[in-house]
């Protein structure tokens, strides 16, 4: 049955799709091939069918959220996009300082390190980018609320 709902209800059917759509494609995998004489107690020809329905209909509110999207689809590459420098980010080597190491024997090495990007400037651009994806977060929810688009639910 199709019904008019908004993007943010449309984004947890597709998330339902999905995890039904893998729930079956699993169940096939595991009982496609069975021995002859221990037959499978699952229908998996029916399984498999429902599959490629799911399927579909994952296609077609996937194309339906991305079409609605339109208008804001700049903010969502912005906000993958920040969510991804935050992660390299905060990933960084950002050690600085004098460290000693055991080489061979009594031998120790004394190294200085030192970061081009400090600690200091990762942490405060973190800080920015955060701020930055929760204000885009904010704006995609509002979007995704109010604009309604049309799917087929259960």
């Amino acid at each position: 049955m199709m019904r008019k709902v908004s993007i943010a209800y449309a984004l947890k059917e597709k998330n339902r799709v999905a995890g039904r759509l893998a729930k079956a494609r699993q169940l096939v995998n595991r009982e496609n091939s069975t021995d002859k004489r221990n037959p499978s107690v699952v229908d998996v020809r029916s399984v498999y069918n429902d599959s490629k329905k799911l399927r579909d209909r994952l296609v077609a509110i996937k194309t339906t959220i991305s079409v609605a999207n339109q208008p804001i689809v700049g903010k969502i590459v912005e906000l993958a996009e920040v969510k991804s420098e935050i992660s390299y980010l905060n990933s960084l080597d950002v050690k600085e300082g004098v460290f000693e190491s055991s080489v061979y024997g009594d031998k120790v090495r004394v190294t200085e390190i030192t970061a081009v990007v400090t600690k200091k400037e990762v942490l405060d651009t973190v800080d920015a980018l955060q701020r930055r994806a929760d204000q885009l977060q904010d704006e995609l929810d509002a979007f995704n609320a109010s604009t309604k688009v049309e799917i087929e639910v259960d």
